[in-house]
C-alpha cells in the first residue's frame, strides 16, 4: 500500500505525497486579480484575447476568466465554473471554481476576479464609421429609373446580407438608381447576385487597381446590377408574341397574353424583350 513520504498516511499518492500535502506545496490555479474586457461602443461585440466575439457578457466573461487562469504544471485537465455578479455597467465580480485533475485525484480550487469593461471600437466598426470600402454594387434599370419599391428592396437585401465582418459603409441615391459601397469584393459579388435574383436582372463586373499591400496588388471591384426595363404587370414583346410579366426574379414568370399559358424564362434570354404596354 503506497504511503505519503511527508505525513506517512497510506493511500493514493502523486509525486510521493498525499493530496493534502500536495495542495500545501502547490497552487492549483493562478489567476489575475483583474481581467480587462473591451466592448465595442457601436456593435456591442466583446474583445476576448485577440478576437472580437458577438456574445452577451454573461456568456463571454467566463471564457475570458478561464483564458487568464494558469494551471499548475501537474494539472492535466481543468474544468471551470464561474458565477458573475454585476456591480455596475463597467465592472463585475466573478467567483470561479476550478476542478483540476492531478494524478489520481480531482482537486477543487476557487478564486475571485474583478472584471473591468471598457469602451472601444472593433476593427469592423472603425472601418465602417470611416466609410472604408472595397467593393461597389451599382443598381440601375434598363431605360428607366428605379422605382421607390425597388430602391427600398435593394437596401433591405443589403441590410439582411450583412454578417460577421462584412458591412455596408455607404448607400447613395444617384440619378436613376442606387450605389452601395461595401467592405469586400466577395461581399459585393454575392450582394449583386442576390439583388439581381430578387428583383430580376443581370450582373456585370469590372475591377480597378486600388493600391499595393505587401507587394500584392489590391483591386476594387464594381458589380453593375442591371434590372429589366419591364416590371411585374407589364406586357412585353418577346419572340414575336406578347406576354404579361407575372413575376420578376430568376426565373422571370410570364403569361402568354393570347393563350394564358405560363412559362418561366431565364433572365439572360429576355435581353431582347421590350415593353409594349
Amino acid at each position: 500500500m503506497p504511503f505519503c513520504v511527508e505525513c506517512g498516511r497510506e493511500g493514493p499518492t502523486f509525486e510521493g505525497v498525499c493530496a493534502d500535502d500536495f495542495r500545501r506545496t502547490h497552487v492549483l490555479v493562478r489567476a489575475p486579480e483583474y481581467v480587462d474586457i473591451e466592448r465595442c461602443a457601436h456593435c456591442g461585440r466583446l474583445r476576448i484575447g485577440p478576437r472580437w466575439v458577438d456574445r452577451a457578457p454573461d456568456e463571454a466573461l467566463p471564457n475570458a476568466i478561464a483564458a487568464s487562469a494558469v494551471p499548475d504544471p501537474a494539472v492535466t485537465s481543468v474544468r471551470f465554473s464561474t458565477e458573475i455578479r454585476a456591480r455596475d455597467i463597467r465592472t463585475a465580480d466573478a467567483r470561479t471554481t476550478a476542478t483540476c485533475t492531478v494524478g489520481p485525484w480531482e482537486l477543487v480550487a476557487a478564486f475571485d476576479t474583478r472584471v473591468r469593461i471598457r469602451s472601444g471600437a472593433c476593427p469592423t466598426c472603425s472601418r465602417q464609421k470611416g466609410r472604408f470600402f472595397v467593393g461597389t454594387v451599382q443598381v440601375r434599370a434598363e431605360g428607366r429609373a428605379l422605382t421607390e419599391d425597388e430602391a427600398r428592396e435593394t437596401q433591405r437585401i443589403a441590410a439582411k446580407s450583412v454578417s460577421g465582418e462584412e458591412f455596408v459603409s455607404e448607400v447613395e441615391s444617384v440619378r436613376g438608381g442606387v450605389d452601395l459601397r461595401v467592405s469586400s469584393n466577395a461581399f459585393a459579388k454575392r450582394l449583386a447576385a442576390e439583388i439581381a435574383k430578387a428583383l430580376g436582372g443581370t450582373v456585370g463586373s469590372s475591377a480597378t487597381l486600388h493600391t499595393q499591400r505587401e507587394g500584392r496588388e489590391q483591386y476594387r471591384s464594381t458589380y453593375a446590377v442591371r434590372l429589366f426595363g419591364f416590371r411585374r404587370g407589364d406586357v412585353i414583346l418577346w419572340r414575336r408574341s406578347r406576354y404579361r410579366v407575372v413575376g420578376v426574379g430568376d426565373p422571370v414568370r410570364l403569361e402568354d397574353a393570347a393563350t394564358g399559358e405560363r412559362l418561366r424564362v431565364r433572365p439572360r434570354d429576355l435581353r431582347a424583350a421590350r415593353v409594349v404596354r
